[in-house]
């Protein structure tokens, strides 16, 4: 009988201890999903933060390139001059790229029958202001809304 009663005070103890380890794992894990969930909602904040600063660095960047009415306005009370927009720095020993530099292309398709000389493809390539005078020489075009 004495061991009996030891065992029940035994079963007793560890299934009470049972219960309030349950008891706890649950509120344990209630916590646990509740800092999931705000971690979730923070990764969705840091977005939103991202995006706005993202779309604040492009309005500042827009606002430099044109400035604003106050800026404007405020030049014009002062007197300023506009600021000069920064040039790109010239290489002197760079030079640009001149009509010489094009080479001019035959069309890829000819239909049957078309001669090699092509009139205008044949023509090596100049300058607007050349081929303009070129042109205005060779034949005068009426204007047809005259």
């Amino acid at each position: 009988m004495r061991q009996f009663s030891i065992l029940l005070v035994f079963v007793v103890a560890f299934g009470g201890a049972a219960v309030l380890y349950e008891q706890e794992s649950r509120k344990v894990k209630g916590v646990l999903s509740q800092i999931t969930d705000l971690q979730a909602k923070l990764g969705d904040m840091q977005a939103e933060i991202n995006r706005l600063n993202a779309e604040l660095e492009a309005v500042k960047i827009a606002e430099r390139r044109r400035p604003n009415l106050n800026s404007i306005a405020s030049r014009v009370l002062h007197n300023e001059p506009a600021a000069p927009a920064p040039k790109p720095a010239q290489n002197p020993q760079r030079r640009g790229l001149v009509a010489g530099d094009v080479t001019s292309a035959a069309p890829a398709i000819r239909a049957r029958g078309e001669q090699a000389e092509d009139g205008e493809w044949a023509k090596p390539s100049v300058d607007a202001e050349a081929y303009e005078a070129q042109a205005a020489q060779e034949a005068p075009v009426a204007d047809p809304y005259q």
